[in-house]
């Protein structure tokens, strides 16, 4: 395997393509056959699937591109820090207007307890 296709680990820096969720049609697929899961600042969308795929939305309702990127950034790095740990399927993370306003270490104690709510970790995650 090349450096590109290896799968994010824990350890590993990078969000590779192997996890992402890629284009429109993987995401309009998410929307239509998955489940929601919504939070006070995010919603998950997750339907059944092999291996783990991860998209990530932040509308234009949020802020501006400096303030959606941010939000972006920080959504992916701490799923990246959690893929060992999740189950096999697609996830979409929405993030909603009041996700802007909201401290790093909160969104991250959100983002993690949607996922807990949703059952999506794995029994012999660390």
């Amino acid at each position: 395997m090349t450096g590109k296709d290896k799968p994010a680990t824990a350890g590993s820096q990078g969000f590779s393509r192997a996890v992402r969720l890629g284009g429109n049609r993987n995401y309009r697929y998410v929307y239509r056959k998955g489940k929601s899961y919504p939070s006070r600042n995010l919603t998950l969308v997750y339907c059944k699937g092999r291996g783990v795929r991860v998209g990530f939305s932040v509308s234009s309702k949020v802020g501006g591109a400096v303030t959606r990127n941010h939000i972006r950034r920080i959504l992916r790095e701490d799923v990246r820090k959690m893929l060992t740990g999740m189950k096999a399927g697609r996830y979409v993370f929405v993030a909603r207007p009041s996700a802007r306003n909201i401290a790093h270490e909160k969104l991250t104690t959100e983002l993690t307890g949607v996922i807990r709510r949703a059952g999506l970790f794995r029994e012999d995650a660390p």
